[in-house]
């Protein structure tokens, strides 16, 4: 039986079995970002961009998925 393969839900990119639903790679760029918004809680989609590193578009797929900085801190504030 072979490896199970499937796609990032973020960069949509073949990864290899994993409990998680992003690769390796989008979950440190998100984790970077969620912080990043804990931070700063008022800034733009390039601001974020620009200060983490992480392309726009992606950052803008995090914000389409709903990683919010709700999912950062837990308090449920979005």
């Amino acid at each position: 039986m072979g490896a199970f393969v499937r796609n990032c839900r973020l960069c949509k990119e073949p990864m290899e079995s994993s409990p998680f639903m992003m690769c390796t790679k989008c979950l440190v760029e998100s984790d970077h970002v969620r912080t990043y918004i804990v931070k700063h809680p008022h800034v733009s989609l390039e601001e974020i961009a620009h200060s983490t590193d992480v392309p726009l578009e992606k950052v803008k797929n995090m914000v389409n998925l709903g990683i919010s900085i709700r999912k950062a801190n837990g308090t449920g504030m979005q």
